[in-house]
């Protein structure tokens, strides 16, 4: 009897200490994740004070946004993917203004959020399925890397505008 006590001690020690283990991991992935956000951030907020206020308009074909609305669909689709960890709800953009200082306080205010959503994210919320029915389910990593692809792709973007005005679009710090 004393033998199957002290086999189970260990037998459940162990496996506690893996899932210490596993949430230590978790926990991380996430503050890598976070700080991939304020970096985000950052070099987001860099690339939209590096055009003059006068060029928040410009677009370099007629089909595209201004510069200040790609800038503003970029913190758009932050919300949305994010916005599927029901974590909050993301800022709105600001309604018909894509001027610079409109543009660069909705940015400030749509990752200060993303931020806080991507901070608030436990393990399970990696791997468990999210959906709205409007698409296929996908994991919490499928919404994060969404996110970050989505981001990267439309500041790729921005930073195109930035050369065709002549600028060169700040470094990224990694």
């Amino acid at each position: 009897m004393n033998r199957r006590k002290a086999v189970t001690a260990v037998v459940s020690g162990a496996a506690l200490a893996a899932t210490v283990g596993v949430a230590s991991a978790a926990d991380k992935e996430i503050e890598i994740f976070v700080e991939h956000w304020k970096k985000s951030k950052a070099l987001t907020l860099k690339v939209a004070e590096a055009m003059p206020a006068e060029n928040y308009s410009y677009k370099p074909f007629a089909e595209a946004r201004p510069f200040g609305g790609e800038l503003q669909h970029l913190g758009q689709a932050e919300g949305a993917y994010l916005g599927g960890f029901g974590k909050g709800r993301a800022p709105a953009p600001p309604a018909g203004d894509t001027g610079k200082p409109a543009t660069v306080k909705y940015l400030t205010q749509v990752f200060d959020w993303s931020i806080s959503v991507v901070g608030q994210l436990s393990s399970a919320d990696l791997t468990r399925s999210f959906g709205n029915g409007q698409g296929p389910s996908m994991t919490g990593l499928d919404l994060l890397y969404g996110a970050m692809i989505h981001t990267a792709h439309t500041r790729g973007y921005a930073e195109m505008y930035l050369r065709n005005k002549g600028i060169t679009p700040p470094d990224y710090d990694v």
